[in-house]
């Protein structure tokens, strides 16, 4: 004896974004961080019936195939499309971050969303407070599939321990995605960007002794000095005076520390919240 399903029918979710009131402070490794901007390219995404999304998810129960910029700083939904699909249970999902891995090209293809984002699937804007020091900082993040992964599966895909299972219903109201910033930057170890160094035999060729930069020789003797706040800028460590904090994929250290600490965070750490039902008005 077979298995029936029973009868499904197609139907249409609106489907809304939204972010997280970010306003207060958020503390982080030896900082305190305000966010001023978190954008993410979100898109595509994909709910599927079985535990466990991938490859397992052979035929998605729903799918939205477009993308949208999401103000993860915004707590206020805004709607973005339709889920299509038919009625039943889903107990997965999977996304892309405005870039979508393809079965037929290595690159992946970008979506609009991160059209707008100049290729990227977050930027993050804000400033650190480390040591009595505000440091300002930009983070552009692409999030799509490495070298040795699957091609064809969208990057992001929920854990088999997620609290992830809906009875879709032809009735039903919406669905809300909604992404919070908050937990990519507190384990971000911005503290490096700061130091109080000086010049020592074979050390680095620039030094920051807190806010002044210093360039040094081989031999560890200052050649020259100059006061980054006077310019209105930071000193940051192994960079010397700079407007901002550039935490982009090609950084030197440290801000390749970083970069990767925040790319894993929204890659793999804190999923966004799947929220059944309208938004209130």
């Amino acid at each position: 004896m077979s298995c029936i399903e029973a009868q499904q029918d197609s139907v249409q979710i609106p489907l809304f974004v939204a972010g997280r009131d970010v306003s207060a402070p958020v503390e982080a490794q030896s900082a305190t961080v305000r966010i001023e901007r978190a954008d993410v390219a979100f898109g595509t995404l994909f709910l599927c019936a079985g535990a466990t999304a991938g490859d397992l998810c052979d035929a998605a129960r729903f799918q939205w195939l477009d993308s949208a910029v999401v103000n993860a700083a915004d707590p206020n939904p805004t709607r973005v499309g339709e889920l299509r699909g038919v009625t039943g249970v889903v107990r997965s999902y999977m996304y892309d971050l405005g870039l979508s891995s393809q079965l037929t090209q290595r690159d992946p293809f970008v979506l609009d969303a991160a059209r707008e984002l100049e290729g990227f699937s977050v930027v993050l804007e804000g400033r650190a407070d480390i040591e009595a020091r505000e440091i300002p900082f930009r983070a552009t993040i692409p999030i799509q599939q490495g070298d040795n992964a699957e091609l064809g599966v969208p990057v992001v895909r929920s854990n088999v321990d997620d609290e992830f299972r809906r009875d879709v219903q032809a009735d039903e109201s919406g669905l809300v995605v909604r992404f919070d910033p908050a937990p990519w930057v507190q384990r971000a170890p911005l503290s490096q960007l700061v130091e109080d160094g000086s010049c020592s035999e074979g050390g680095p060729r620039v030094v920051c002794a807190q806010n002044m930069e210093q360039q040094c020789d081989r031999q560890g003797d200052v050649t020259s000095s100059q006061d980054c706040a006077a310019a209105g800028q930071v000193c940051l460590a192994g960079i010397g005076c700079a407007d901002e904090a550039l935490i982009a994929p090609d950084a030197d250290e440290p801000l390749a520390t970083i970069f990767r600490s925040l790319r894993n965070a929204i890659e793999a750490g804190a999923r966004p919240a799947f929220e059944w039902g309208a938004p209130s008005p």
